[in-house]
Order: C-alpha cells, then sequence, then structure tokens
C-alpha cells in the first residue's frame, strides 16, 4: 500500500507519527473490547464512554502539527491555482495568518477550560479531566510552530521569489 509519498521525516515527526497510529490502534481495540462486551454479554465496562473519548482527543491533538507541516489538510485550488503568482501568495501568507488566528482562539479558550477541568475526575476511570485538555494545549503549540513555519515559508516565496514548495521544504528541515 502506498502512502503517496508522505512520510515523517525527522524523528520527532515520526514520533508523532508511530504515536498517531498506536492511539488509532489502542482507540480500535478499545472499542471492539466495548461492542464485545456491550452487545455480546450485556456487560458494558463502566469506562466505555470516557477511554476511547480520552484516546481520540490525544490521537487528534498528537498528529495536529504533523498533519499541518506535511500538508495533509484538504485544498480546492483550482481559483487559487489560476491567480498570478504575487496574488496566488498573498492569498496563502492570508490563509496561513488565518489558521494562526484560530489556532489563537482555539487556545486561549483551552486554558480556562484546563484550569476548570484541573480539580474534577471521571468517575468511570478515576483520572484527572485535564487529561481531556492537555493535550489540545500542547497539540494546539506544536500546530502553531509548524503553521507559522508555513507562512515564514510564503512569505520568504514572495520576498525572494522561489517556489513556495521549495521554500516550505528549507522551513520543514527545521523541525
Amino acid at each position: 500500500m502506498s502512502d503517496g509519498g508522505i512520510r515523517p521525516r525527522t524523528f520527532v515527526d515520526r514520533v508523532f507519527w508511530f504515536a498517531g497510529a498506536f492511539l488509532m490502534l489502542a482507540m480500535t481495540g478499545t472499542m471492539l473490547y466495548v461492542v464485545a462486551a456491550r452487545y455480546f454479554f450485556n456487560r458494558p465496562p463502566l469506562w466505555s464512554e470516557d477511554v476511547p473519548r480520552t484516546l481520540f482527543v490525544w490521537m487528534v491533538f498528537a498528529t495536529l502539527g504533523l498533519a499541518i507541516k506535511l500538508g495533509l489538510n484538504i485544498r480546492v485550488t483550482s481559483l487559487v491555482d489560476s491567480m498570478p503568482r504575487p496574488l496566488r501568495l498573498a492569498n496563502e501568507a492570508l490563509r496561513h495568518v488565518l489558521v494562526l488566528a484560530m489556532i489563537g482562539v482555539l487556545a486561549w479558550f483551552t486554558v480556562p477550560l484546563l484550569r476548570l477541568k484541573w480539580g474534577t475526575t471521571m468517575l468511570s476511570t478515576g483520572w484527572s479531566e485535564a487529561v481531556l485538555v492537555i493535550p489540545m494545549i500542547v497539540g494546539l503549540g506544536i500546530a502553531a510552530i509548524y503553521q507559522a513555519r508555513r507562512l515564514l515559508a510564503v512569505l520568504r516565496a514572495l520576498r525572494t521569489g522561489e517556489d513556495v514548495r521549495d521554500a516550505q521544504q528549507a522551513g520543514a528541515g527545521m523541525g
């Protein structure tokens, strides 16, 4: 099976890549166990909602930055590709700024959520509710770093005239 040539190149990227894969397998295995316990044995575990949800949140936010770095987001580029190069790069820079703003807003509202959840406990597992919020803050921080690198690559391409993909690959080697 081909991955389309998208592979993590640095050690840190590989850690996130394999962490995401491990968390996906753990979530799948947990859900299989929960479904079997519920429908075959009529004895669902008490933690049947909290543990898969926690694994899902960790998986999403552990791989968010890597998805941004590798450009795995969905894009429709037919209109943008028809624009003149300077306008296209300015459009891309604006999109990166907007994504950074969105990450900032999410982080801004996640911090009070962490304070709120820090003192509470999941009744089914005994874990702190903060276990659901900590990956959000870490993942958003990593996503902001990678998104800022993509923005810097576009700005470098605007300034130097080089191709934006070359500038992004030069920026991707930084982490």
